[in-house]
């Protein structure tokens, strides 16, 4: 019975040195830096993250997320964002009433007005002469504000609303008491948001229904 041979390696070994010089090399260049810098969070995401683990308390204590399973657990971790995402909203539509789709476009509208100047409008100022005023320079949807500004001032007037600056439109609908002035009022509004908040360009023959609208709703105020 034969028996493997043993085999010597008499091959002639290169010792090969580590260049210093191109360790620098790679360690200045971006590509092969993968060091995560960590930031601290601004203020505004530690409330945020704070409001968001309240809430996820909450939710957890009432429907018991470690218990639930499938959709239901679904729900309950998606809920707070959801529930934080309409809270936000309405904070922007209550106290700013900003033009969501001017700030969606990064547009810019010259002509808004803003909320300080909206009280001293309602007070003091000839809205009618305004009015006439935007038409002449072909502005028609500041002249629909100022239409809606002339209705609110009416109703004001006649008590029939009490305007507030915090307050909404739609708390100007629900106080007002007769049914067929609020059905008008109501769409009157529906019809200034969508010109005005919608950042809609009108022409004038649009602007003349429009204007027919306001016209009706002036009547039943009086």
């Amino acid at each position: 019975m034969s028996q493997d041979k043993l085999h010597y390696d008499t091959s002639q070994i290169e010792q090969r040195k580590f260049d210093n010089g191109r360790l620098d090399t790679y360690r200045n260049d971006t590509d092969f830096n993968y060091e995560v810098k960590k930031r601290k969070p601004t203020f505004l995401e530690r409330v945020w993250n704070w409001f968001l683990r309240v809430l996820q308390r909450f939710l957890t204590w009432l429907f018991g997320v470690e218990k639930a399973t499938g959709i239901l657990a679904v729900i309950v971790k998606v809920l707070p964002y959801l529930i934080a995402a309409i809270v936000l909203f309405l904070l922007i539509k209550f106290f700013l009433k900003v033009n969501m789709n001017s700030i969606i476009s990064g547009k810019t509208d010259k002509a808004i007005v803003h909320l300080s100047e909206e009280e001293e409008l309602l007070k003091n100022e000839d809205l009618s002469v305004l009015i006439q005023k935007a038409i002449e320079q072909k502005n028609y949807r500041l002249a629909i504000r100022y239409h809606y500004l002339l209705a609110l001032q009416k109703l004001t007037k006649y008590e029939l609303i009490d305007w507030q600056q915090q307050k909404t439109n739609e708390d100007y609908i629900n106080e007002i008491k007769h049914q067929n002035l609020k059905n008008k009022f109501a769409s009157s509004t529906y019809l200034y948001d969508f010109v005005w908040y919608g950042n809609f360009e009108i022409n004038a023959p649009e602007f003349a229904k429009a204007a027919a609208e306001f016209d009706e709703l002036n009547k039943l105020i009086k």
